[in-house]
């Protein structure tokens, strides 16, 4: 049956994704034979499979480091934290129980580990440009309390001003004791830093070759910002501001969530190093 659309372009990312995990898998084996590259040997806790891998890889946040799925440091901890969260202990996602009685959203979530979540539990992938949608700023009044876990990784910092209407919806989004496994850039002193606080209605057009954001402000003002910030492309991926942690925590308490936590422990045999006060932790808040 000939692929078509949406189902393409994943398969399509899947292929590319093999391609450059096999590609990872040969330059590390290249740099444990000829090199004194220091490396660290983790069982991943999305795909299961063992790995040995570069130690400066394995550090970074963002970059691959397992040679089997793809996945970093960042998609790692989001699973430990999310199974700690959900099960009290720490388990690989090949050892999470089937159960489609929890339900859980993400927010734009990695395939990497995406897919594999949705196989064990009642969870949905959704996107702000494309099916299933599901828009933070704007909630449906349906999905109330329908949540049992949302994952929102690297999204809150791409929302448009104001950022509280955000954090109550997702409040809105999870039921009782419910848990959002959450992480932005941050800084860890001082307060958050909108780049563009009046914003309103606005356009990102391209003046002499570089993208410029064009804003109408409420009172009918024209800014206009040249030093614009994005995160792997463009579009929606534009940087809306710089969190901090004093005002992150201040955000969820104002949401009327509890139990806010950074975590900062590190998980060697998964492939999780982290060091003391890192910015850019994954946090988990619950709904009381």
């Amino acid at each position: 049956m000939a692929l078509i659309g949406d189902e393409l372009t994943v398969h399509a990312r899947r292929a590319l994704r093999a391609i450059r995990n096999r590609g990872l898998q040969l330059q590390f084996l290249y740099l444990r034979i000829f090199t004194q590259t220091e490396f660290h040997t983790f069982q991943c806790n999305i795909c299961g499979k063992s790995c040995v891998s570069p130690l400066a890889l394995v550090r970074n946040r963002e970059r691959p480091s397992c040679y089997h799925c793809g996945s970093s440091r960042r998609f790692r901890s989001i699973v430990a934290v999310l199974s700690h969260e959900l099960f009290g202990e720490v388990l690989t996602l090949p050892e999470f129980r089937e159960n489609k009685s929890i339900t859980g959203y993400g927010m734009s979530d990695s395939d990497i580990y995406a897919l594999p979540l949705s196989r064990k539990l009642s969870y949905t992938n959704t996107f702000y440009h494309k099916e299933p949608r599901l828009d933070i700023t704007a909630l449906s009044r349906e999905i109330y309390r329908e949540a049992d876990f949302v994952i929102s990784s690297d999204v809150f910092e791409h929302v448009p001003p104001p950022i509280d209407a955000a954090f109550d919806n997702l409040f809105k989004l999870l039921g009782s004791d419910g848990v959002c496994i959450f992480s932005v850039p941050y800084t860890n002193r001082g307060l958050t830093k909108e780049h563009f606080p009046d914003l309103y209605e606005y356009r990102i057009v391209k003046k002499n070759g570089k993208q410029t954001l064009i804003n109408t402000t409420r009172s009918g003002d024209t800014q206009q910002f040249d030093d614009l910030h994005f995160h792997k492309g463009g579009g929606a991926t534009l940087e809306m501001r710089m969190f901090s942690k004093p005002s992150l925590i201040d955000h969820f308490k104002r949401a009327g969530f509890t139990a806010v936590k950074f975590h900062q422990e590190s998980i060697p045999e998964h492939g999780i190093l982290v060091v003391k006060e890192s910015p850019h932790l994954i946090i988990s808040v619950r709904k009381p």
